[in-house]
């Protein structure tokens, strides 16, 4: 969720239109996939398209708990999936392609006045809504919604979440990949996940240690709306 200037080309929905493809019932544009599909072997989580996320609902654009995204992006995902199966480990994902709606979904979540307390304790107990914004932990405009950015979790053999230190979209200093207050084996999860990403051409966002985004962009200076279903 790096904040990052974005213009969102007109080319960007005629490639939806007129360059799409099918995958199952649904069309995606060229060049975009299902995670599930490319790589069977994650686990998927799509916290979004589910209310256990920060926001406390479904977010906008989230239809299924799927996840889509570029197919440059899949085909790196699989190799750093096929290096930690290697060690008795995966991929958990919690979000990939963003639509454009859900960021403006997140930003007016932000303007409502209040907050449920549960949720705040749990996602951004020391911040405001509007500081998570000013702060960098939510963009105003998104990677996540030109099918560059992926974020995710490893998990052992059994599927259970390796100690990060945090949740995923826990909004703190803590969430900082290279937080000090840290064990031994937060710090060691960390860096193996750090590693094996870059490895395999993504980069880390240095306020988030689940949000990598491909060096090599797929769709540069392109975003998309389709939804996730």
């Amino acid at each position: 969720m790096v904040k990052q200037f974005i213009w969102v080309s007109i080319a960007s929905f005629s490639l939806f239109t007129s360059c799409a493809h099918r995958e199952g019932t649904v069309m995606l544009p060229e060049g975009f996939v299902y995670l599930s599909k490319e790589c069977p072997s994650l686990i998927i989580a799509a916290s979004y398209a589910t209310p256990d996320n920060f926001t406390g609902s479904v977010v906008d654009g989230y239809l299924a708990v799927e996840a889509i995204f570029s197919k440059a992006g899949a085909e790196a995902l699989c190799k750093v999936q096929d290096e930690l199966q290697g060690k008795g480990l995966g991929l958990k994902i919690f979000d990939a392609y963003r639509p454009l709606k859900a960021v403006k979904f997140f930003q007016s979540w932000a303007k409502m006045p209040g907050d449920v307390q549960a949720i705040k304790e749990k996602y951004y107990p020391t911040h405001t809504k509007l500081d998570l914004f000013k702060l960098g932990y939510i963009a105003t405009e998104s990677s996540h919604s030109r099918g560059s950015a992926v974020d995710l979790t490893i998990v052992n053999e059994n599927g259970i979440e390796l100690d990060m230190g945090t949740i995923f979209d826990f909004f703190h200093e803590r969430s900082h990949t290279k937080a000090a207050d840290l064990t031994e084996e937060q710090k060691s999860n960390r860096e193996l996940l750090l590693d094996v990403m870059k490895r395999h051409g993504f980069k880390n966002y240095s306020q988030e240690w689940w949000h990598f985004s491909l060096v090599k962009e797929a769709f540069p200076g392109k975003s998309f709306d389709f939804n996730i279903e």
